[in-house]
């Protein structure tokens, strides 16, 4: 699969969310190849692994909030 994403709404979500760009495109990323794993969040029980395993990305990479 492939990943795009759009500088311009990385800067909009990262104001947003009160996040870095950095933090935010590093999120948009590890999100996305998660989707491209398998994983899913339409259920709560998928987004809580979901959530869990975007922080765990983030965190061994040390981009923290």
């Amino acid at each position: 699969g492939d990943i795009v994403i759009s500088l311009d709404k990385v800067e909009e979500q990262a104001t947003n969310y009160g996040h870095s760009v950095t933090r935010e495109y590093a999120f948009l990323i590890a999100h996305s190849m998660l989707h491209l794993m398998g994983y899913d969040h339409m259920k709560e029980d998928e987004k809580n692994i979901m959530r869990q395993k975007e922080e765990n990305v983030l965190e061994k990479l040390k981009i923290l909030r």
